[in-house]
């Protein structure tokens, strides 16, 4: 069980993730804080109950978790001890170690420790840890944790920790129970996140359950029973299942995942104290492949010194942000081989000897890459993708976008022009009731989106862009130009494209590099930040990161807040006739 141990005056407490005291289920651990070098001290460790062969079990300790009778603690303690083990160090004699890398906080922490059966130190492994995850398969172990050695701590998920599974066991959360010839319940209903953060069902599991158990977890259901499904997504539930609030979570192992996305052959294990509700998340077992990157300290922005490695930790570090704008879309490949000083080429079609795992989607005979994942998203970098272009409609809506584009570009122009536009177009939508959301383009221009329904045709969202830039250009004639051909435009002036919005056309997205010198993102913005101080060259793959834990997704409205635009349509008129 993953714990915080705060040392303090001679006094351990044990906090679980989610901030609950538990350490008088521990009691052998008090004595703790004189086998550790510190007046004050917090540990991240893992406390578990070994087997003969020196293997941590859950279901060894799963017992001690909701206890809370002294003697029945300490008759534990001395039957099946339990260990602590550190493998992080948060703070220490009051210095705040998180912002130090995980390389020297361990060594600090190593240094602090003194011999203890109880206490032990998580050692580490350097490498690709191939030959270790095969030990660990044979040895029988749950999986392995990958870090890196230079990564500051979190206290959230972070793609510098990442977890190899080797067993088809986790946790899922309890969303309900079944009624049957028991007079407790017969079964367990499951859930967890899908990866679009719904909460999906999973199956029921209706053995490995004791008397005792099913007493003790009905006593725990019945307090959280609720009249509606906490579930966002679910097929063939058992009727009349009784639904409760997602809060309790289950350990569970299962012989395998079906099609459907259900448990084959779930044996309940126990209740889990140490994890949120919203951090239960399908997991993926290490035997799915782990990705292999070649060529990662090739050059890829020369000026800069950027190596390809350096773009796959980017995106590795961005992932969760950037997939959600990328499911469902058909992508154009553009592809860098040898970095942005070297030729590139665009690839549209799926050659046969890529992976099969790729989702591809096929349009009109040509087979397109749909990125759907954090691996495919590695897979095409590491093919040289240094920015992606998806498609503005989706599979299964091609013919409808979800959001209207406003591509604002300079033209002979200073970047302040480009902002003054951008402003305008925000005072038309708001007129009109509508909600755009800016970002940078990673070039030298501003795009801003407007979610729609997809139910609009391409000609539909390009005609309403269109009516919105002839409207401004009407009013602003020495700010705007409008016509496609570039021989056309008036110079210091900033071009309106509407004419990029139209079905198998592409757009940067939003959290991808662009391939210029300084490696520049293009990064959602704050309407407040659209000021003359904005500039695209201040956010680049270095320092973006750090703005996007910070801010999270400023397009989340993108995807989570379509809109419709028949009334728009009726307000733009009357602004058009006024």
């Amino acid at each position: 069980m993953r714990a915080l141990a705060h040392i303090k005056d001679g006094t351990l407490t044990l906090y679980t993730r989610n901030n609950n005291r538990c350490d008088r289920q521990y009691a052998e651990l008090h004595v703790l804080p004189h086998f550790i070098d510190a007046a004050t001290a917090i540990i991240d460790c893992e406390i578990v109950v070994l087997d003969p062969k020196g293997i941590s079990k859950f279901e060894l300790i799963q017992p001690r978790i909701h206890q809370t009778d002294a003697h029945a603690i300490a008759k534990m303690g001395q039957k099946n001890p339990v260990h602590f083990i550190a493998f992080d160090l948060l703070y220490l004699d009051g210095h705040d170690l998180r912002r130090v890398p995980l390389e020297k906080r361990k060594k600090t922490l190593e240094a602090i420790l003194k011999p203890f059966p109880l206490l032990r130190y998580s050692e580490h492994f350097e490498g690709t840890g191939e030959d270790l995850l095969e030990a660990a398969k044979q040895t029988g172990l749950e999986g392995l944790i990958c870090k890196r050695a230079n990564s500051l701590y979190e206290s959230r998920k972070s793609a510098d920790w990442l977890k190899l599974k080797l067993t088809t066991e986790q946790e899922f959360v309890i969303a309900g129970y079944t009624k049957g010839i028991r007079d407790t319940f017969a079964s367990l209903v499951l859930a967890c996140r899908d990866d679009e953060d719904n909460l999906a069902y999973v199956g029921n599991v209706g053995t490995g359950f004791t008397d005792t158990i099913l007493r003790d977890l009905l006593s725990r259901l019945e307090p959280r029973v609720t009249p509606k499904s906490p579930l966002d997504r679910g097929t063939n539930i058992p009727m009349g299942t009784v639904w409760v609030k997602p809060e309790l979570i289950a350990q569970v192992k299962f012989a395998n995942w079906t099609e459907e996305g259900r448990l084959r052959a779930p044996v309940y294990i126990g209740l889990r104290a140490d994890k949120a509700a919203s951090e239960v998340v399908r997991e993926k077992l290490a035997e799915e492949g782990p990705l292999k990157f070649t060529n990662t300290n090739k050059i890829y922005f020369p000026q800069d010194g950027y190596t390809k490695g350096e773009l796959l930790l980017y995106y590795d570090s961005v992932a969760d942000l950037i997939v959600p704008h990328l499911q469902g879309r058909p992508l154009s490949l553009k592809r860098y081989p040898n970095g942005i000083s070297g030729e590139y080429f665009f690839q549209k079609n799926t050659p046969d000897n890529y992976p099969a795992r790729l989702r591809t989607a096929t349009i009109d005979k040509t087979r397109f890459i749909v990125c759907d994942d954090r691996q495919t998203l590695l897979y095409l970098v590491n093919l040289g993708c240094i920015d992606h272009n998806p498609w503005m409609s989706r599979v299964g809506s091609l013919s409808n976008p979800d959001f209207i584009l406003i591509d604002l570009d300079p033209f002979e122009c200073d970047f302040t022009k480009v902002v003054q536009a951008a402003l305008l177009v925000k005072e038309k939508l708001d007129a009109i009731g509508l909600t755009g959301y800016p970002k940078t383009t990673g070039g030298d221009g501003l795009h801003i989106y407007i979610p729609v329904e997809p139910v609009y045709t391409y000609e539909q969202a390009r005609f309403f862009a269109e009516l919105i830039g002839r409207l401004l250009a009407a009013e602003h004639p020495k700010l705007f130009t409008t016509p496609r051909a570039v021989e056309k435009r008036e110079k210091d002036r900033v071009y309106f494209d509407w004419m990029q919005i139209g079905e198998s056309k592409t757009i940067s997205a939003p959290y991808v590099v662009r391939a210029h010198d300084g490696a520049p993102v293009s990064t959602p913005l704050q309407w407040s930040e659209v000021t003359p101080k904005l500039h695209p060259s201040q956010f680049n793959m270095k320092n973006a990161p750090e703005r996007f834990a910070r801010l999270g997704d400023l397009f989340e409205g993108v995807l989570q807040r379509p809109e419709r635009i028949e009334q728009a349509f009726g307000k733009l008129e009357k602004l058009i006739r006024g």
